[in-house]
């Protein structure tokens, strides 16, 4: 069972992404698109999702390809968080 999802600052979600990504954490902005900004495959978007899935957060594959920018990915994290 995965951990109860905690909210996460935007900084702190920046950083958890950039981790993941192995990227500088002042790419990761609210717009920056994750294929063509932070040139992410689809091989390092599973990496990002399980990690989030890891944090608590419940994806579907149809989700998945919603989520194109980090602020996409912010606001369904907040959202789930109740944040």
């Amino acid at each position: 069972m995965p951990p109860e999802l905690q909210p996460l600052t935007f900084e702190q979600f920046q950083l958890l992404v950039a981790k993941t990504l192995q990227v500088e954490a002042a790419q990761v902005k609210p717009e920056a698109y994750f294929v063509t900004d932070l040139g992410v495959d689809s091989i390092r978007m599973l990496e990002v999702l399980l990690r989030l899935e890891a944090q608590g957060l419940p994806l579907s594959p149809e989700l998945a390809w919603r989520i194109q920018t980090v602020g996409d990915a912010y606001r369904y994290y907040q959202q789930q968080a109740g944040g």
